[in-house]
């Protein structure tokens, strides 16, 4: 079921009027193919039969739609006129929680912000203002996004987690581009970190420097990064035949880092080095093992991953992958481009590689 807006209802048939227009500009209906019947656009819209014939037929008076006696009612060959360039395109930063509240990724949020400015840089090259909105995409409303969709060309979409809200943005029908989700779908442009073969790289700098207890800490559980992340250190640990894995996974948060670790350090046998998931947890933990009197790296060796500025700039200096920020929003903005001007009709996944940087949280294990 699709929302149709609550107006009087002479006005009715035009919003579906516009949408059946929308889905053959998007190409989902497709010339010489036949549309939804009009019981089935009744079930979609929720409208009655009169308004769904109402619009058909000033579509099929304008020469976009035509009636096949016993067939059904198929799309023509007609060139339909390009909806009027807006000069928009709107990022959008999803965040799963009340910004508000504590647990909240806005507060710390020290990645996006670089990949938003490599957004900006291309969308201004291609002559396109940037539209930007943080949206809860656990609780969101029509009313908080419609005017600013309808008044763009396409949508940059950072960190979604939601199904429902990608299907919400779906139904407008104008390109989409996804950075770093946690969803997958073939339908968009995907632009995501190869975290895989970066997690990977992390804990065999680890490995070869002699260790072999080696505790991982994630994200939140519905982090897809975080969970391809986690995958990768697994695989680390089993192509060196090492069973040991200490797993803990809370919020982004500077300060879960920072408890988790207190944790780990209580365990019988703790850990000899720390594979974070970003660079706050890491720091976190860097700060916890400061805390209990010991000493980064001589104790404990810790690594990251995303190489913020504060990774460089702490004491000791992180040891870190380094994720590509403005590149990611460069690429994302320039594929958004593609798909706006009808340069390229398929959708892609673009993997951008991580690499490692090595600073002063790593040493070699003291036997």
């Amino acid at each position: 079921m699709m929302d149709i807006k609550k107006e009087p209802a002479k006005s009715y048939y035009k919003q579906i009027n516009k949408k059946i227009i929308e889905k053959i500009a998007a190409g989902i209906y497709l010339p010489n193919e036949h549309i939804p019947s009009e019981r089935e656009l009744c079930d979609i819209y929720s409208v009655s039969r009169t308004t769904i014939r109402k619009a058909i037929d000033e579509l099929v008076a304008d020469g976009l739609l035509i009636r096949k006696p016993g067939k059904g009612t198929f799309v023509t060959e007609k060139k339909l006129s390009k909806k009027p360039k807006t000069g928009n395109i709107l990022y959008i930063r999803c965040v799963h929680s009340d910004i508000t509240k504590s647990t909240s990724s806005i507060k710390n949020d020290i990645f996006y912000p670089e990949i938003l400015a490599g957004v900006e840089i291309a969308a201004t090259s291609n002559n396109y203002h940037c539209v930007i909105r943080t949206i809860n995409e656990n609780d969101f409303t029509s009313e908080q996004l419609e005017e600013s969709i309808e008044n763009t060309d396409g949508i940059v979409c950072a960190e979604l987690h939601n199904i429902c809200f990608f299907k919400y943005l779906q139904k407008f029908s104008i390109p989409i581009i996804l950075v770093c989700p946690s969803i997958k779908s073939s339908k968009v442009d995907i632009v995501e970190i190869d975290n895989d073969t970066g997690a990977y790289e992390a804990v065999n700098h680890l490995i070869d420097h002699g260790h072999k207890r080696i505790a991982f800490i994630g994200g939140t559980e519905t982090s897809l990064p975080s969970e391809i992340r986690e995958m990768g250190y697994i695989k680390a640990l089993k192509n060196h035949d090492i069973n040991h894995t200490y797993i803990r996974k809370s919020y982004w948060r500077l300060e879960d880092g920072y408890n988790i670790t207190l944790d780990l350090l209580k365990e019988k046998i703790p850990p000899t080095a720390i594979f974070a998931a970003s660079d706050l947890l890491a720091i976190g933990a860097v700060n916890a093992i400061k805390d209990q009197g010991l000493n980064v790296p001589d104790d404990i060796s810790v690594i990251g991953f995303d190489d913020i500025s504060m990774s460089s700039q702490m004491k000791p200096a992180l040891t870190t992958m380094s994720v590509r920020k403005l590149e990611i929003g460069k690429i994302a903005a320039q594929l958004l481009y593609e798909k706006i001007t009808n340069k390229r009709k398929y959708s892609l996944k673009t993997v951008v590689p991580a690499e490692l940087i090595v600073r002063d949280t790593v040493t070699k294990l003291k036997k």
